[in-house]
């Protein structure tokens, strides 16, 4: 009963999620997605040290190849991360805030009513860990896009001769 009521609702969270992204429009998800791709990888990655050191538990996966991490990890973070730097990109302290917002309520309230749920829990991770892993990854994400993707320009040294 329990794994049903779980695939519905981490099922539910990534439909809700994907049914948004076509609203993003194609040429931002073409920008931001590679960066979001990154991430999603060192997620996949920190997930499997997660679950051996028991950061985070989820105890009933929604389905037996999908744990509740990549759950949320192919809904709500890629869309969110999407749409995040949709309206904030190239304005790193609006980037970084919004981030803390979207963070601060999934590490607060979001988790603890996963908690209760039994649908999800912090191990012998403290929830401030969390929402620090969260806003690091997050600074990580916009220094790549910035850095790999959008790759700055060289700028060509200034010749002084006057405008002929």
């Amino acid at each position: 009963m329990r794994k049903n009521r779980s695939a519905r609702i981490f099922g539910g969270m990534m439909l809700l999620s994907w049914l948004t992204i076509p609203f993003i429009g194609r040429q931002h998800i073409k920008r931001y997605l590679s960066s979001t791709m990154f991430i999603s990888f060192l997620i996949m990655v920190e997930s499997y040290i997660a679950e051996k050191k028991k950061w985070w538990i989820f105890p009933n996966p929604p389905h037996p190849y999908l744990t509740g991490e990549a759950a949320l990890l192919l809904g709500p973070f890629l869309a969110g991360s999407l749409w995040i730097k949709k309206f904030t990109y190239g304005h790193f302290g609006r980037y970084m805030l919004l981030n803390a917002i979207v963070d601060t309520f999934f590490v607060y309230p979001f988790q603890r009513a996963m908690s209760r749920a039994k649908l999800f829990s912090v191990g012998t991770f403290k929830e401030y860990h969390l929402l620090g892993i969260f806003l690091l990854k997050a600074a990580l994400m916009y220094v790549y896009q910035h850095l790999v993707v959008e790759k700055p320009k060289p700028q060509r040294a200034l010749k002084n001769n006057p405008i002929e």
